[in-house]
């Protein structure tokens, strides 16, 4: 007796698991006969950046990839940052997006003195406004330079910046002292509008 209540419970088992099998195939089945559209395409996207460029000149006039830099004289450590108004360059947009910019010193200075390099500083100010901006060499000498707060805008002509030095007190040991061949660069990245 205990064996064929087993056995009908065995075959209403598998009565059951024939039954959700053939749903299963049923669905299916309506599944795959069900009507499809034919496809619709969009052919030949393409996707292009927009462009950006910068060149630089000294006297708003001659832009260039690169120009004579500056020579700051009678910087008096201690002192206020020389020349008293800076000097000025151009930064012009080629581009077709507003750019963030970034100065660097992308050479290593002669230093016959042995100044110290943390102890000097380019001073630079955006003629449109925005902060006066002071990095020492070394800051710029590392981490890929220091980033400008004010945008450079596109379409437009050069932004006038204007640069300034001034050295600590304690910045070298000596009647004098000098430093040169230091590469100032500019790079802009694209910034949305």
């Amino acid at each position: 007796m205990k064996h064929s209540i087993k056995f009908k419970k065995s075959r209403a088992l598998a009565r059951a698991v024939g039954v959700v099998g053939v749903v299963a195939l049923a669905v299916g089945g309506v599944t795959f006969a069900a009507l499809q559209s034919q496809q619709n395409v969009l052919t030949g996207n393409s996707i292009e950046t927009s462009t950006v460029g910068m060149s630089i000149s000294t006297d708003g006039q001659g832009y260039s990839q690169s120009r004579p830099g500056f020579s700051f004289a009678s910087i008096i450590p201690g002192g206020a940052p020389a020349p008293t108004t800076g000097l000025g360059f151009y930064i012009r947009n080629d581009g077709a997006v507003p750019l963030a910019l970034k100065m660097s010193v992308i050479s290593t200075p002669s230093n016959p003195s042995n100044v110290d390099l943390s102890k000097v500083n380019l001073i630079v100010t955006a003629a449109s406004g925005g902060p006066v901006q002071s990095f020492s060499l070394q800051s710029l000498m590392s981490n890929g330079g220091q980033a400008l707060t004010v945008p450079l805008p596109s379409g437009a002509g050069g932004q006038v910046y204007r640069m300034q030095v001034s050295m600590a007190a304690d910045a070298f040991t000596g009647q004098s002292a000098s430093l040169g061949n230091i590469d100032v660069a500019f790079n802009g990245t694209a910034i949305s509008s």
